[in-house]
C-alpha cells in the first residue's frame, strides 16, 4: 500500500530506502519470510534508473563470476513469473552477446559457465549469426553466445508487480529519506520528509543517492553517476526476422525491438560522468546520432533510421563494476545495494534474496 506524506512516526522490522527493483526485490523476499518492511522513496516505484531501463535478461554477466551467479538466478525467476506466477512475461526473443575475431576461447568460456549456471548457450560464429538473425551484423570473423530463452522486459511492470507480490510492504511515498539515525553502533530507522521510519534494519538501495544518506551514518560509499541515453528509431526499411536482444562487447552496444515491435531500442556506453541522477524524456540530436553511429554497425537497418523517443537518464558507478551488497559492521543493520553500472535489472532477484538475508539477520 502507498502511505502519503506527513504521516506520523512507523515501526518497521526493516526500511529499505529506494523502491527502484533491487529495493522492491529485497522488500518483496523480506515480505515472504514473513517481516513487516516500509520502502522509503522521494517519487515512488520505478520512478528513477529503474523505470528508464532497457529491461534486458540474461544469464551472461561478463563482470565477475558472482555477476554471472546473479545474472543467472535472476533470470531463472523471471522465467518463472516470480514466486506466484504473477509478473510480467519475459519476451523471449533470445539474447546474443557478441565478440570480436579473437574472442572464440572468450565466447565458448562465457557459454560454458551460462550451462553450468543451469541455462541455454551455444556459441556461433559470424556467419552462423549472420543466417540465424539477418537483421544483425556481426564484428568480422567474430563470435556469438546465444541464450535462446532469455529476452526482454517492461522494467516499470515488473517493479509494480513485485510491489504487489509483497503484502507486507508499505510503500512511503512521495517521501524524502534524509538521515540514517544510529544508537551506539547500531542503526535505529530512517529519518524522512513524513517522519520517521523505526527499524531495527536498514537497506539502501537508492543508487547514487545511497552515498549521502550512508555519510549520516558514518560509512562512505563510492558511487558516481554516468549519463545513459535510451532511444527508440524507427528503421526507414523493418528489420525483419528474429532479432535477439543484443549486447555487443566490442562497443558496449546494446539494443531489443521496441515494445511496439517495429522500433529499435538502442544504446551506447557514454563518457559523460557526474551528471544530475534524474530521468528526462527525449534525447539530445546530438546524442541520437552518436548512439546511431556506434550502433548501425551491428543492426544496418538503423542507418538513417529516424529518433522517435527516448530517454536521457544515468547509471550509478561503483567500484565493482558488478556491482556490491554489503553488510556494514558498524553500524551493524545497514545494508547497502550499490553500483550496478546499468546492470541491476537482470540480477534484482538474486540480489534481492541475498540482500533479505543479510537484512533478516541483522534485524534478529
Amino acid at each position: 500500500m502507498t502511505t502519503p506524506a506527513g504521516t506520523p512516526a512507523r515501526t518497521a522490522d526493516v526500511a529499505v530506502v529506494g523502491a527502484g527493483i533491487i529495493g522492491l526485490a529485497t522488500a518483496e523476499r523480506l515480505s515472504a519470510q514473513g517481516l513487516s518492511v516500509t520502502v522509503v522513496d522521494g517519487h515512488g516505484p520505478a520512478s528513477g534508473a529503474t523505470g528508464a531501463s532497457g529491461g534486458l535478461v540474461r544469464a551472461l554477466d561478463l563482470s565477475t563470476s558472482a555477476a554471472l551467479s546473479w545474472a543467472a538466478e535472476g533470470l531463472d525467476r523471471y522465467l518463472r513469473r516470480g514466486p506466484h506466477g504473477l509478473w510480467p512475461e519475459v519476451r523471449e526473443h533470445g539474447a546474443l552477446t557478441l565478440f570480436g575475431a579473437d574472442g572464440a576461447a572468450r565466447a565458448e568460456d562465457a557459454a560454458a559457465r551460462v550451462r553450468a549456471a543451469g541455462h541455454t548457450a551455444d556459441v556461433l560464429d559470424a556467419k552462423e549469426i549472420t543466417a540465424a538473425f539477418p537483421g544483425i551484423a556481426p564484428p568480422e570473423d567474430g563470435f556469438g553466445v546465444h541464450e535462446p530463452r532469455a529476452g526482454w522486459l517492461p522494467a516499470r511492470a515488473v517493479a509494480e508487480a513485485v510491489l504487489r507480490d509483497a503484502d507486507r510492504v508499505t510503500l512511503l511515498a512521495p517521501a524524502r529519506a534524509l538521515e540514517i539515525t544510529t544508537a551506539g553502533s547500531r542503526v535505529t530507522g530512517v529519518r524522512t520528509t513524513a517522519g520517521f521510519v523505526r527499524a531495527r534494519a536498514v537497506l539502501l538501495a537508492a543508487g547514487v543517492h545511497s552515498a549521502d544518506l550512508a555519510r549520516t551514518a558514518g560509512v562512505e560509499l563510492r558511487l558516481r553517476t554516468r549519463s545513459v541515453s535510451y532511444c527508440v528509431f524507427a528503421p526507414r526499411t523493418p528489420v525483419t526476422g528474429t532479432l535477439p536482444t543484443v549486447l555487443d562487447t566490442t562497443t558496449g552496444a546494446w539494443l531489443r525491438r521496441w515494445d511496439d515491435g517495429t522500433g529499435i531500442l538502442a544504446g551506447a556506453p557514454s563518457t559523460v560522468r557526474d551528471v544530475p541522477p534524474v530521468v528526462t524524456p527525449g534525447v539530445p540530436d546530438a546524442e541520437a546520432e552518436r548512439v546511431r553511429g556506434v550502433v548501425r554497425h551491428r543492426c544496418p537497418g538503423l542507418v538513417g533510421a529516424e529518433l522517435v523517443g527516448g530517454v536521457t537518464a544515468f547509471d550509478a558507478l561503483g567500484p565493482d563494476g558488478g556491482g556490491e551488497v554489503t553488510a556494514w559492521p558498524d553500524p551493524a543493520g545497514l545494508v547497502t545495494a550499490t553500483g550496478w553500472n546499468g546492470g541491476g535489472f537482470k540480477k534484482a532477484p538474486a540480489v534481492g534474496r541475498y540482500a533479505a538475508e543479510l537484512l533478516r539477520e541483522a534485524a534478529s
